[in-house]
């Protein structure tokens, strides 16, 4: 679904298939957020195509964290040509504990590649300039990003619509991510896009959602 001139939202809403919502921004470098499980990558490039967007033009992924429901479908661009960039702490953690993760799906763990880490600061894309921010909690390498042009924030699974990502899993915590949250409620938001789930627009939407996840940690 395209929002604005660059911006192309991709959510999804059957959570029988794990699979978590994904973000298409096009430009002089076109990039991916979160591409999902390998296994969904075709139905995403069928509904990019719908809207009339080339999926052959990517040439950055982006992923929030390293979980599989995010990660896995960057396997779709191994062939070297486009840039895959994660955290270097959530690259540690696949490799830690990946094969554990994928297992729990009924997956085997693939080889993967990463081209360059994400961290704390300012990230230009072609004309695009983001603001990343390290949300540890539901990951220890857990990243948002946040397009102030339009007050935009790809919240991965850090914040959800009336909840929060997980911190059972290897490398979550509870505390870390109740700091996390905080520290994203200061931010002007108007759109909020979490990794599953609806987005929330509108800054007092977005404001009392915060609000009232921050209560439940």
């Amino acid at each position: 679904m395209r929002v604005t001139e660059h911006l192309y939202v991709y959510l999804w809403s059957h959570e029988s298939e794990n699979n978590c919502n994904s973000i298409f921004i096009d430009g002089k470098t076109p990039v991916l957020i979160d591409p999902g499980h390998l296994h969904r990558v075709p139905s995403l490039f069928e509904r990019m195509r719908r809207d009339g967007v080339d999926p052959g033009k990517t040439q950055v992924v982006i992923c929030t964290h390293g979980h599989p429901d995010h990660f896995e479908g960057a396997l779709a661009f191994r062939d070297g040509k486009v840039k895959i960039g994660i955290s270097a702490l959530d690259e540690k953690l696949v490799g830690e504990v990946g094969g554990q993760m994928y297992a729990q799906q009924g997956l085997r763990m693939p080889d993967f590649r990463v081209d360059f880490y994400l961290k704390e600061g300012d990230l230009t894309l072609g004309k695009h300039e983001f603001q990343v921010l390290h949300t540890p909690g539901h990951s220890p390498g857990s990243l948002c990003l946040y397009w102030r042009r339009y007050k935009l924030l790809v919240a991965g699974d850090v914040v959800f619509m009336g909840g929060v990502g997980r911190v059972d899993l290897p490398g979550g915590d509870q505390n870390l991510l109740k700091k996390s949250l905080e520290r994203l409620a200061s931010l002007p938001v108007e759109l909020l896009i979490p990794g599953h789930g609806p987005a929330l627009q509108g800054a007092e939407q977005v404001r009392q959602n915060f609000d009232s996840v921050v209560r439940m940690l």
